[in-house]
């Protein structure tokens, strides 16, 4: 993640960020994209306006050459593990959170 856009102008100039409501000045993020869904396409740098969470998880297979490299594998929230280097470089402790299917049905918080 960066702060701001950390592209230069030419990029920013063909990605039309002019365009977008926070324009250059909001964190922009390198996303991995699900090879299936385009095979030639590996990493986007997205801003967070462009950002959607779905309203349902998916937890069907993500498939990335990079998954092996960056994640231990998956919780059993179906959420993804990072290695080590990557909880140091961003100074972020894992927190896991038990997952239990039931909750989301019955509305309570997991």
């Amino acid at each position: 993640m960066d702060p701001v856009c950390c592209e230069t102008s030419a990029w920013m100039e063909n990605a039309h960020v002019d365009q977008l409501t926070r324009g250059p000045d909001q964190p922009y993020y390198q996303v991995l994209v699900d090879v299936r869904e385009d095979p030639n396409l590996l990493v986007a740098y997205v801003p967070e306006e462009n950002l959607l969470a779905p309203e349902e998880p998916d937890k069907a297979r993500f498939d990335h050459p990079y998954v092996s490299f960056l994640f231990y594998g998956m919780d059993s929230a179906g959420d993804f593990i990072p290695v080590k280097q990557l909880r140091e470089k961003y100074n972020r402790p894992r927190h896991e959170v038990p997952y239990d299917p039931q909750d989301e049905k019955s509305g309570g918080d997991a």
